[in-house]
């Protein structure tokens, strides 16, 4: 279901973005930092009648590859861009009228999972709307391989085998979580589709994953997060010794170093 939102909702947002901040990836001795570091956008899209205010994104810093750091950048910065189109792309003639000459502002706030040669992180996205309206929009992870240069996907993390039907049935198996009320909500089986874009609900454009996939130190978790207000925010996890046989063999030794890093 497309997000719409409210008045109330939006001062409740309102009230919980004030002064948003972070620390995660500053050097503690005074020097460069170096990995995973969190920086803020407050620009404005006329485009798209968007603002930004303090949104949070994660950046690589201390790679000497300056090329392969502004492509993983750009993987890391991926739920912010989308979010400012999105919002461009679904905003109706109606809520266009309503809004004005005032813009939607939207934020998001990370959470980082992975330092390591694997970094990972979720990007909550939080928007308050010129228009009338209710919803939300989802919360993104996003895996990047820092030696490869790249953004990986839910086939790269994944064997083959654990992404046909038998072997989603199986990984959601292993999982802990909210499993009642998705049964309440009858989301069915994890299909193969929701862990790759694809357009919803007849959006112009194709939102992330609706099951993405996130790795902390403890193990993975499965974000089940979409547009919408019902049934689309579902947290589920499992630690590395339930998904070593799920997970490409190259990768898991290098997820493991990564969280054992600091």
């Amino acid at each position: 279901m497309r997000a719409r939102y409210t008045g109330v909702l939006a001062m409740v947002l309102a009230a919980g973005l004030a002064g948003c901040s972070s620390s995660d990836g500053k050097s503690s001795g005074g020097g460069p930092a170096k990995g995973p570091v969190v920086a803020t956008d407050s620009s404005v899209h006329a485009g798209q009648q968007v603002e930004l205010k303090n949104a949070e994104y994660v950046k690589i810093a201390g790679l000497a590859d300056q090329a392969m750091a502004q492509k993983l950048d750009a993987a890391l910065r991926g739920p912010l861009d989308w979010a400012v189109k999105w919002a461009g792309a679904t905003l109706e003639p109606e809520q266009k009228k309503q809004c004005g000459g005032r813009n939607s502002v939207i934020q998001t706030k990370v959470r980082i999972g992975l330092r390591g040669e694997i970094v990972s992180a979720t990007n909550a996205v939080q928007m308050i709307p010129c228009y009338e309206g209710e919803g939300q929009l989802p919360t993104i992870p996003v895996v990047v391989d820092t030696k490869a240069g790249k953004a990986l996907t839910a086939s790269d993390i994944l064997t083959d085998k654990a992404l046909d039907k038998d072997g989603l049935k199986d990984l959601f198996g292993r999982l802990q979580g909210p499993k009642e009320d998705w049964k309440e909500c009858d989301l069915g089986d994890l299909q193969r589709g929701a862990l790759f874009p694809a357009k919803e609900n007849g959006d112009p454009i194709e939102s992330p994953p609706a099951a993405g996939l996130m790795f902390t130190p403890q193990g993975l978790e499965l974000i089940w997060s979409t547009t919408g207000t019902d049934c689309n925010n579902f947290v589920f996890s499992a630690g590395y010794d339930k998904i070593k046989d799920l997970v490409r063999p190259e990768l898991f030794p290098r997820l493991q170093s990564a969280a054992a890093v600091k």
